[in-house]
């Protein structure tokens, strides 16, 4: 490589700017779902406008005993379509960036994201103030969740790609921001519950605060690359590609088989053996063999420099495979090398979604009786506590990452281990409920499991994340954390889809 002395990232400043745009990708969404009894609100029969925050979340947690109001058919319906109009474009568009991330410049996915999704919390913004009847209202605001899930996982999924360029610590800033994100949208929730505020007031506090963090995210990535420590690693990256290309005109050119007749000593030059490894994959094993001797000779060098041995077991804890060297990495080919990584991180989210909110946001307080707790504790115990901790176990990821890379079964075996949650949420003082008992009474018991959960969550998806884009070579990197990206997303489907069926064996 020409890039000369590594340089460092002064002020933690590229860090910071990750954290940030980290902060950007599910701040907005977080706030939209938070704003979900306005939207609800607007659906339903004509009522009080004016109607506290208070109110609403007593009627939405059943803690009065008068009867409400009879929901209309699009409130009735307005949760699940909100879920199927989030999730599948999440995944099919977080899909399609892993294939197509190549083919669209970097800056005009990231950038473009950003700008439609400025655009549509802007629209929302606009809309608390104008009336609609509500059919319309219900449209736009599903197509307005479908713009902003389509952008928002091509968002996610080229920022993890563009953080599998640098070291592995720099995926850490992308997931804690996103953990702070939650943060910030249950502590939101919890002063409009407390300040009384109406539900449009309430909402249009959020929309704008969202179109504020997105316009500081775009001016943060466009200030990325004036960076010397960003520069460094993007011109690894092209210095790479730069490689595959060349080596490739030189198989063309049949410069390969000039080179190994004339020396055979030339195998200790980094572009010889580059070259000779691309005639092995090109053609293949048996026909390269066809070089003789010196092509024997310096197929084991190439193993020697690779790190493995002439048996083909690779040294420094199982070593990177080798795959084919095109001038676009196969999805395949990648795959091979991260799909326990990459299920690991599916698994840890299908179990997440699949009880956080539906069973969680179910349980009610045994101990609160008349007191303000009965308000304020799902707001608390399982949103506030939920984010603080996820983003707890996000952030220590910074400091300290255990399991270590090279451990291949110890981090999937505490992914599946998380399971163990499921029964144990089921089996707290959800209501109402028709089958299971009621095991964990007290307020204590789904305290203690919620931060163990959340903790868990996002600690073990954050190394998931951050090793997935080192398990293959520097050229392959932005196109692993683009397919780390999609299962990600994944797991989020299958979780929504699995809650419907955990919630109904309660």
């Amino acid at each position: 490589m020409t890039t000369g002395h590594k340089p460092q990232d002064r002020y933690k400043a590229v860090w910071l700017i990750f954290f940030v745009l980290g902060l950007g990708t599910l701040l907005p969404w977080n706030f939209f779902m938070t704003a979900t009894m306005y939207f609800r609100s607007r659906l339903g029969p004509p009522q009080n406008s004016s109607a506290a925050l208070t109110e609403v979340n007593r009627d939405l947690l059943a803690t009065t005993s008068s009867p409400a109001l009879k929901p209309s058919f699009l409130d009735s319906i307005f949760n699940n379509v909100m879920t199927i109009c989030a999730m599948l474009p999440l995944l099919v568009f977080t899909c399609l960036n892993s294939f197509l991330h190549q083919r669209i410049p970097q800056a005009l996915r990231i950038l473009g994201s950003l700008v439609a999704i400025l655009l549509m919390f802007g629209l929302t913004a606009v809309l608390v103030k104008v009336d609609l009847d509500p059919m319309p209202f219900f449209t736009i605001t599903m197509v307005k969740i479908v713009i902003i899930n389509s952008f928002g996982a091509i968002l996610q999924g080229s920022l993890f790609g563009l953080a599998g360029l640098l070291p592995a610590s720099y995926t850490v800033p992308i997931m804690s921001g996103q953990g702070l994100a939650g943060t910030f949208a249950a502590v939101a929730m919890i002063c409009a519950i407390a300040s009384g505020s109406e539900l449009s007031q309430s909402a249009f506090g959020y929309f704008i605060t969202a179109c504020g963090v997105i316009v500081i995210s775009i001016f943060c990535y466009l200030a990325l690359p004036r960076l010397k420590f960003y520069q460094y690693y993007q011109q690894a990256k092209m210095e790479a590609l730069g490689e595959q290309e060349t080596k490739m005109d030189l198989i063309r050119k049949g410069i390969l088989w000039r080179s190994c007749k004339s020396d055979t000593s030339a195998l200790t030059h980094t572009s010889s053996w580059i070259v000779l490894l691309s005639s092995i994959y090109f053609w293949g094993e048996s026909d390269a063999q066809k070089g003789g001797t010196c092509l024997s000779s310096q197929k084991q060098g190439i193993q020697e420099l690779e790190g493995t041995s002439p048996g083909g077991d690779a040294k420094n804890g199982g070593g990177m495979p080798q795959s084919s060297t095109h001038e676009s990495p196969s999805i395949i080919a990648i795959l091979k090398q991260i799909w326990v990584l990459a299920l690991s991180v599916c698994f840890v989210f299908t179990v997440t979604i699949g009880v956080f909110p539906s069973v969680t946001a179910e349980v009610q307080s045994t101990i609160a009786r008349t007191s303000d707790w009965k308000k304020y504790f799902i707001p608390v115990s399982c949103f506030f506590v939920f984010n603080v901790f996820d983003w707890a176990g996000r952030s220590l990821t910074t400091l300290y990452m255990w399991p270590k890379k090279e451990s291949r079964w110890l981090l999937p075996a505490l992914v599946v281990a998380r399971i163990v949650f499921v029964p144990l949420f089921m089996l707290c003082n959800v209501h109402p409920r028709k089958n299971l008992p009621v095991v964990f009474h007290h307020d204590a018991w789904f305290i203690i499991f919620m931060v163990l959960f959340a903790f868990s969550n996002g600690y073990l998806a954050s190394l998931c994340m951050c090793f997935g884009p080192k398990k293959v070579k520097p050229s392959e990197a932005e196109t692993a954390g683009a397919v780390m990206a999609f299962f990600l997303s994944l797991g989020l489907a299958l979780g929504a889809l699995l809650s419907f069926m955990l919630r109904a064996i309660v």
